[in-house]
């Protein structure tokens, strides 16, 4: 059910919605913000119809979800296409256009509805996934809702201009600049996913399933703690970035990607020091004690998720370009290498070998981006920021690992939460100093 969804998702509203972000601000400023996201709201319910249409022409050869009714399955997936996309649309968007609070209120009540609505559906109609999804969505439409008018009150609200009717409608040269915008996007999410995600396929044969699983989860909590800190840097940095690029000369764009990348690089750096110094108390708090031994892998989930962090950092410069056509080489470059290198690696270095050609193939991505990208503008590189957090990033390891001699092992549950929550606390400070800067920058926007 997920897969099918996902696959509408990021392949067809997915490079809409970033299409959006990068032109909000200049729609918002000119009074165009309301028609075109009605436009959206449209698309989304063709999107829709064309996913029910498929799903249900397909049904009749390939079971789906067995189990699950066809109507279920239909109501489910377009629902998911129209509410769940509107509710990360007009959140977020609130965001983007400064309110924080907005956007921190509705998204924990998104949550916290949702998750109410799923177990009571699940208790008062029965335990199904079915209902379980159904209260998902419910609680993601209604705040939708309430996202929708509080967005299109503040829209109103910074209008500096009324446009004529006609200068809102639809014609070749949008839908042509919505799509030259969006198609790139496209091949790059799909691309992006070959590399990190076919070593499940390319490699079960040769190490087995159980080796593969316990590769999974090292690699998949390191990778997913830094794709967290990611995402809550992006909710903070990205509107100021959006902002002073949405009408702006290449020299403020170029100093907006800058102030960005000086936020974002260096906390990567920091993040990979948190998350490999406490390797050993983060697979023992958050993994079964059968599976420890996965700690042995997080290192090349941080190192691969940090070239794919990097490379989503130098994309925003083909999104402030609006040359996304950029972002090809390094995906395929990345793509194509990911599973050759784990072929001719695995043999040789076993599973580490899975692991090492994902970073490898990041490296290149990261490189080729890097050399591609940066043309874009005159770009600078944030040189001495990201040498003080190498050496900050350092230090942590450094403190960590003369902990782990003098005091030994956490061994325990509760020693292993102390250990965790003290670097954790000393990683926060570090954070902070390094970069106060730019969020107190952030915080005029």
């Amino acid at each position: 059910m997920l897969a099918i969804t996902s696959f509408f998702v990021f392949g067809l509203v997915n490079p809409v919605g970033m299409f959006i972000n990068r032109r909000l601000h200049v729609w918002v400023e000119h009074g165009r913000s309301q028609q075109y996201l009605m436009y959206y709201i449209i698309y989304l319910l063709l999107i829709s119809v064309l996913a029910g249409g498929l799903i249900y022409g397909v049904i009749f050869f390939y079971d789906f979800v067995p189990g699950m009714s066809t109507t279920w399955i239909l109501g489910l997936v377009m629902g998911a296409i129209v509410f769940s996309t509107l509710n990360q649309t007009f959140i977020p968007s609130l965001n983007l256009l400064g309110y924080r609070g907005w956007f921190v209120i509705l998204t924990l009540g998104s949550v916290s509805l949702a998750l109410l609505m799923s177990v009571g559906f699940s208790y008062w109609w029965g335990g199904t996934a079915q209902m379980w999804l159904a209260g998902q969505l419910s609680g993601q439409f209604f705040f939708a809702v309430i996202g929708g008018g509080i967005f299109f009150h503040y829209v109103r609200l910074q209008r500096k201009e009324v446009v004529a009717p006609e200068v809102l409608s639809l014609n070749y040269k949008k839908v042509w600049g919505l799509f030259s915008f969006s198609w790139p996007l496209t091949i790059a999410v799909l691309l992006t996913w070959v590399q990190s995600q076919s070593y499940r396929f390319v490699t079960q044969d040769l190490i087995g399933l159980d080796e593969l699983g316990l590769f999974v989860m090292g690699y998949g909590l390191s990778a997913s703690l830094l794709g967290l800190a990611e995402s809550v840097l992006s909710s903070y940095f990205i509107p100021n970035f959006y902002k002073r690029v949405s009408n702006s000369s290449d020299a403020e764009k170029a100093r907006a990607w800058f102030n960005y990348a000086r936020a974002v690089m260096p906390t990567v750096l920091i993040m990979m020091a948190f998350v490999l110094s406490t390797s050993d108390e983060l697979t023992h708090i958050l993994l079964d004690e059968k599976f420890g031994h996965a700690a042995q892998y997080v290192l090349w989930g941080v190192l691969a998720e940090a070239t794919r962090v990097i490379v989503g950092v130098y994309a925003l410069l083909a999104h402030a370009a609006m040359n996304t056509k950029k972002l090809m080489f390094p995906n395929i470059l990345g793509a194509v290498s990911s599973p050759v290198l784990m072929l001719l690696l695995v043999p040789i270095w076993g599973v580490d070998g899975v692991g090492l050609g994902l970073v490898i193939a990041g490296f290149f991505a990261s490189v080729s981006s890097h050399y591609f990208l940066s043309k874009s503008y005159k770009v600078i590189m944030p040189w001495k920021r990201l040498s003080v957090g190498l050496m900050m990033a350092v230090s942590i390891f450094g403190l960590a690992e003369l902990g782990h001699l003098f005091l030994g092992a956490s061994s325990g549950l509760i020693n292993a939460i102390i250990w965790l929550v003290c670097i954790g606390v000393v990683t926060i400070g570090v954070l902070y100093m390094l970069i106060k800067e730019e969020v107190q920058s952030s915080e005029a926007v």
